[in-house]
């Protein structure tokens, strides 16, 4: 009996993956079965009662039964009526009925799916999912549906992610402007109560001169910081065919010149990076260098690049040998003006969270880790055309 369960859900499965087309027309066909059983079983109860009443067969002769029938009773000419002509009646009801079926099955249930998961969009809910598996033409129509509420979903994430970083950035330009603005604020109105009297130094004037200009500096310094923020935010990905061997040894070639030039030891290591891909290769390049730097300030002794294509994805690995990341690290590190080096002046926070601007442009992510031997890992992903 296995079999026969197996032969059944098989042939189920085909029956609701076949197209409307042929849908409609198993329908109609088992409807118009169902309207000629329905007939013969009636016509074979129209023949019994009318010879019941009348002694006479109505199968024997048309136009004798026809007589007899009308010469009868309104009963005689319905059975008489049936018995010849009811296969069109039970064809149009079963026909109707299996039409009937067919919007009920095949038809209003993807209807109602996408009304719902429309109405649900229309409300603000992006996260009502059309759960329609059929393999038809409605069963493509709400897969169809079901894409573009993902792809709202996403651009609706990913606006959301923008407007939430422009926010840390905001919060962070203002909390590091206030202190030069404070400090100017201070020494303007120290000059302006006691330079009028003549109680200041010519020393002391130019002492807080000196801490002005120097205040002056901080502001245009994070000036150009956030004009560079919005620059980033503003770039458009462009991409090209990349050959991989060749975007791959030009990026371990910079790497190799950068660990050079800080004393230290770079290792290369690639796989599966052979063929052509699609992507916007001076944008990867400048995650990379930000990555490589990053490593390079942190590792004692060297670092390891790692380069792999896996399927539609470019992925690039900066492993240091140091001391890793903090919990604080892995959790902030990529946002704007974080620093574990606060003599660094924001460098490590910003140059990440650029990475992971570009890295999310160019449809991929930046990510944090610490490695289970010892150092951080940063682990970049790019979305390539294949």
């Amino acid at each position: 009996m296995d079999w026969l369960r197996k032969k059944a859900a098989r042939l189920g499965a085909e029956f609701r993956n076949a197209s409307l087309a042929k849908s409609l027309f198993f329908y109609m066909a088992a409807g118009a079965v169902a309207g000629m059983m329905l007939w013969i079983l009636s016509k074979n109860l129209c023949e019994s009662w009318f010879k019941v009443f009348t002694g006479k067969n109505l199968q024997e002769n048309f136009i004798l039964s026809w007589e007899i029938a009308h010469e009868g009773t309104a009963a005689m000419g319905f059975l008489w009526f049936w018995y010849w002509y009811g296969q069109y009646p039970c064809l149009a009801v079963c026909c109707t009925g299996a039409g009937g079926m067919f919007l009920q099955k095949k038809i209003y249930p993807a209807l109602k799916a996408v009304q719902d998961a429309i109405g649900c969009i229309g409300a603000g809910d992006y996260g009502r999912e059309i759960a329609y598996l059929d393999g038809d033409e409605m069963g493509g129509l709400c897969r169809s549906f079901e894409q573009l509420r993902r792809k709202l979903v996403r651009e609706k994430r990913s606006r959301w992610m923008e407007q939430e970083s422009q926010r840390r950035i905001n919060a962070a330009f203002a909390h590091d402007i206030r202190t030069p603005l404070t400090v100017l604020s201070g020494c303007t109105e120290f000059l302006e109560k006691y330079v009028p009297k003549g109680k200041v130094s010519e020393e002391k004037l130019l002492e807080k001169l000196a801490v002005m200009h120097h205040q002056e500096q901080r502001i245009l310094e994070i000036s150009k910081t956030m004009t560079l923020l919005h620059r980033q935010e503003a770039r458009e990905v462009s991409g090209a065919w990349q050959e991989g061997t060749i975007l791959v040894q030009r990026l371990g070639t910079a790497a190799r010149e950068l660990a050079v030039e800080k004393k230290k030891t770079c290792r290369i290591e690639a796989q599966g990076i052979e063929g052509n891909f699609f992507a916007d290769g001076g944008l990867i390049e400048e995650v990379f260098d930000n990555l490589v730097s990053n490593a390079l300030r942190y590792a004692q002794n060297g670092i390891i690049v790692a380069f792999v294509r896996s399927g539609e994805e470019f992925l690039i690995y900066v492993r240091d040998d140091g001391a890793g990341f903090s919990h604080k690290a892995l959790r902030y590190g990529t946002d704007p003006y974080y620093s574990e080096d606060k003599e660094g002046g924001g460098h490590f926070g910003l140059g990440l969270f650029i990475s992971r601007m570009l890295c999310e442009k160019h449809g991929g992510t930046l990510k944090l880790v610490n490695s289970i031997d010892g150092g951080g890992i940063a682990a970049a992903a790019f979305l390539v055309g294949v």
